[in-house]
């Protein structure tokens, strides 16, 4: 094993892609060599180097893109942007792009995301909190389109231009509170049952939801998930969500969007406005 050579634990990665969070993780882990020259990584971790060597140099010297080829013994995906990001945090917010249910986690900093995930270089559960609520829910799956018939992602569509709450201290600490039992249940009932899988827990928590009756392997899923646990966390999210907002917490999607796209178009207003009033003469 690799795991006696001081330092390699940062670069032999947890590797995640979007079927690992919805459903069973693969436990799959990347040679994450970014940051090293090629000497440096023959001189620290000859191991490692000898095993790229022999299974990757050869097709990469061969690829078509000149960045690849060049740099043979790096992961294929490295992603800077995200990497300069996270920068200083321990964990993250990731949501999977295409998905029948639309939720968010926390992903540990060590977790190298696939390019199918959405992540959101932020560690407070407030954040969390208010992504996982039914307003943040219902907005992005109105702007965010589908794939075939499950909803799409879209950072720039559905993140970047949610307007959110401008809420007090207490509204924010009430939802933080809730926003890390959210993230600790289901990660919880997950460890304690491997079976468990998030898409399985949000099919339940659907049916509770509609008053559907559960078969006899929702009914597994519901006790080894609490999913009746799992619902109340998002119910009280969600009024604690509607409360920052100024809302009632059981209005209509129609009405939800309504007050989002005029507090969005009024958040938008005071960032034009706002270096235009810096420019006028004291």
């Amino acid at each position: 094993g690799y795991g006696t050579i001081s330092g390699i634990e940062n670069h032999i990665r947890p590797y995640l892609n979007g079927k690992d969070i919805t459903a069973k993780s693969r436990n799959v882990m990347v040679i994450d060599l970014f940051g090293l020259g090629e000497e440096e990584v023959r001189d620290r971790f000859p191991a490692i180097y000898q095993w790229v060597y022999d299974r990757v140099r050869s097709e990469r010297l061969t690829n078509k893109d000149p960045k690849l080829s060049r740099e043979w013994w790096l992961f294929r995906r490295s992603n800077e942007m995200i990497r300069n990001a996270l920068v200083g945090l321990s964990r993250y917010i990731a949501t999977v792009e295409t998905s029948k249910h639309r939720f968010f986690v926390f992903l540990d900093a060590s977790i190298l995301p696939d390019n199918m995930l959405v992540n959101i270089a932020i560690d407070d559960a407030y954040h969390l909190g208010v992504l996982s609520s039914r307003l943040h829910v219902t907005w992005a799956l109105a702007s965010g389109g589908t794939l075939e018939d499950r909803p799409r992602y879209n950072k720039s569509v559905c993140f970047e231009t949610f307007p959110f709450p401008d809420a007090s201290e207490a509204q924010k600490a009430r939802i933080r509170e809730l926003g890390e039992a959210l993230d600790a249940h289901r990660k919880r009932q997950q460890a304690a049952h491997p079976d468990l899988t998030l898409t399985g827990m949000y099919n339940v928590l659907e049916k509770l939801r509609a008053g559907d009756a559960l078969t006899a392997k929702d009914k597994v899923i519901h006790e080894n998930g609490l999913v009746s646990v799992l619902k109340q966390i998002h119910d009280d999210l969600d009024t604690a969500v509607a409360d920052a907002y100024g809302i009632p917490a059981d209005l209509s999607d129609a009405a939800i969007l309504e007050h989002l796209v005029a507090l969005n178009h009024a958040l938008s207003l005071i960032h034009i406005s706002e270096p235009t009033r810096q420019r006028q003469p004291s």
